[in-house]
Formats: structure tokens, sequence, C-alpha cells
């Protein structure tokens, strides 16, 4: 009896962890807080991405080369490299859960924050990017990220750029960053 209550228990404590093994949950952030974050904003085409090793060779990342048509925060110049954890160099793959994935032709506006190793990589995981359509408006894409609130519950949804147009995000970027300039 006791044999069937440990494969039971097993059983149980296994299915919880692979209902959880593919999700990653990060705090909810407001639009604020998504603005005051990034150092660069931008809207624009991922031409190209490759996967690399860090200079350390501990880690693997996969860049995407953003070709820039509005920049609503930061002097990105014409092309932007962000960056994120996971991909394939070789024979050797990493993957982290709730990562960003780009794809060549994307019609995009991000949020990009600068990592300690230097790479600008999408604000808040999956919460900085939003689709373009071919009328510039804003579509969230859905992730495996979970986000939480202050006390690790799941966040209710709140403020959404979707459906908002590239102009009219601007318009927000700019007063935030205007209303920041004066706070300081």
């Amino acid at each position: 009896m006791r044999t069937k209550f440990r494969w039971f228990g097993a059983l149980a404590s296994g299915l919880f962890l692979l209902s959880t093994a593919g999700a990653t949950s990060v705090p909810r952030l407001s639009f604020e807080q998504l603005t005051d974050k990034s150092e660069i904003v931008v809207a624009g085409q991922i031409n190209r991405s490759w996967a690399d090793w860090d200079t350390e060779h501990k880690y693997i990342w996969t860049h995407y080369e953003l070709a820039v048509s509005t920049a609503l925060k930061g002097n990105p110049g014409a092309t932007v490299v962000l960056s994120e954890p996971g991909g394939v160099v070789g024979p050797r793959g990493m993957s982290v859960a709730g990562s960003v994935v780009y794809n060549p032709g994307d019609q995009v506006l991000v949020f990009l924050q600068r990592m300690p190793n230097g790479y600008l990589r999408t604000t808040g995981w999956g919460q900085g990017k939003y689709l373009l359509d071919k009328d510039s408006h804003l579509y969230a894409m859905a992730s495996l990220v979970e986000t939480v609130d202050a006390k690790g519950r799941p966040a209710a949804k709140t403020f959404s750029l979707d459906g908002m147009t590239v102009a009219q995000v601007r318009t927000m970027v700019a007063a935030r960053i205007q209303t920041q300039g004066r706070a300081k």
C-alpha cells in the first residue's frame, strides 16, 4: 500500500513540475515602468537573426538585427541589434522559457533595456514586444511569460497598448520622458 502512495505522490509531483516547466513568471510592468526601464524604444523590421556564445562562452544568445523606421526613445541609429537568451550554435543548444522570439520580416515596436553584458534585450520579457499590422497598429504577442503582482500572484490585466498606432505610442513615450525630466 505504501508503494502505491509513493508512486502516486511521485506521479503527482512530476505532473505539477511538468505543468510549470515551460513558464517564466515576471512582474507586470506598467507603461511608465516599461518606458522608464527602456534605454531605447523603436519601431522597425527584423532583418536577420543569428545565435552565438556570449563573450565568456558561457551562454548562447540569439541576436536580431532591426532596421529602425521610428525612434521613440534613445538614439538607436539606422539599425539596432537586440538579443535574447537561448539558441543553437553548432551542436549546442540552450533554451530559456519565456524568451522572446523574433522572425525576419516581423514589423515590431520594441522596448529595449541594456543588460549587464551590454546586450539590448526586450524589456519585461514579452511585455516589451508588439507586432505591427500594415496600418501600424500594435498587437502584443502571447508568450510563455506569466506576469505576477508584488506578492507573486498572477497579475490582473492592466493598461495595454494593443490597437494603438506607433504615432500614439510615440506621443505617450515623449510625454513620459518629459514628465521624468521635470521630476529630476
